[in-house]
């Protein structure tokens, strides 16, 4: 398992050289027999991210935020992980490169078959990047479903809230606005039950009590197809 993190800027120590960045955990876990095979290594993954292999000497102040993320992104599969957690990877980046490093991830995804624990509150990525999606509120998953399931007939009244609240240029996928009312709760003192349920619309007496789970059960075959069979979103632009 290994992490690409949010901030590109501080997950990368500035005293060290790409290549050393990069070729670390290779040396660690023993997975070049020689420094040249090291190097070579580094060059390949470098290549695989999309930078130049020459762009392994020092890290200058002047590296941009993507470059940075691609530097991370080759760190994390330096070991070649069957598993990666991308928290938040393109928050910290400009709106006009975040798409480069989502298609990014994807093709990445596609060619060596790695899985991915997308973090991010940016619903729309999220849809274009998931298979399936978890729906946290105050820490607690609320709501979990195949990810075409859930974004057309979202189940849980917080899902629900989120998505309505997502900007849509389709105006067939527009939704009325659900609106909450009241605060989040402090997760160091969260209420019982159901977290959600003091600004739920729905609650019943029970909600106070128990936790439901409102996701459990989905009509056969409603979101259940593999990504080959139905990533049909192509990339961003």
């Amino acid at each position: 398992m290994q992490i690409i993190f949010q901030d590109p800027y501080s997950s990368l120590n500035p005293r060290m050289t790409v290549r050393d960045i990069v070729g670390e955990a290779i040396r660690i876990h023993k997975l070049a027999a020689t420094k040249k095979d090291e190097e070579a290594r580094v060059a390949e993954l470098l290549k695989k991210v999309g930078l130049r292999a020459e762009a392994n000497g020092p890290l200058p102040a002047r590296v941009l935020g993507r470059q940075r993320q691609r530097i991370g992104i080759a760190r994390a599969l330096a070991v070649e992980p069957e598993f990666i957690v991308c928290d938040e990877p393109i928050s910290a980046l400009d709106v006009s490169i975040q798409a480069q490093i989502i298609n990014l991830l994807a093709e990445l995804q596609d060619e060596l078959g790695v899985a991915y624990l997308f973090i991010s509150h940016d619903l729309k990525i999220v849809e274009h990047m998931s298979h399936r999606v978890a729906v946290m509120y105050t820490g607690k998953i609320v709501e979990q479903a195949p990810a075409a399931a859930l974004y057309r007939e979202a189940r849980h009244p917080y899902t629900r809230a989120l998505l309505s609240a997502a900007p849509s240029l389709d105006p067939e996928r527009r939704k009325l606005r659900v609106l909450l009312e009241g605060d989040a709760p402090s997760p160091i003192d969260p209420p019982p039950g159901c977290t959600f349920h003091p600004r739920c619309p729905r609650k019943i007496v029970g909600c106070a009590t128990k936790r439901y789970r409102r996701s459990a059960k989905r009509p056969r075959g409603a979101g259940t197809k593999s990504r080959a069979s139905t990533r049909t979103k192509g990339r961003l632009s």
